[in-house]
């Protein structure tokens, strides 16, 4: 499972790209912990938007654990609340 830093902003999208890579070496599905998400940028979503094109196009999936509204909420505002679904998160 990889823990989500606090905030995802742009100037951690890179360490958070190496840090799906990693995952993705390991596993087939991706755990992400959303918990202690406060804050989310437009970058991060899309860095989570290709992780999750990536996985379908490999039949796999993002499993999300916890809860952050703040990430839902930048979600939503960027139209794409169907293509990351965040309610299967526990």
């Amino acid at each position: 499972m990889l823990k989500l830093p606090t905030e995802l902003a742009i100037s951690q999208v890179e360490t958070l790209h190496q840090d799906l890579l990693q995952e993705l070496s390991a596993n087939d599905d991706i755990c992400l912990d959303i918990s202690e998400v406060t804050r989310a940028d437009t970058a991060s979503i899309q860095l989570l938007c290709a992780l999750q094109k990536h996985l379908l196009s490999v039949q796999h999936k993002i499993i999300w654990v916890g809860e952050s509204k703040p990430l839902q909420q930048a979600i939503n505002s960027l139209g794409l609340s169907h293509y990351l679904v965040l309610e299967n998160a526990n």
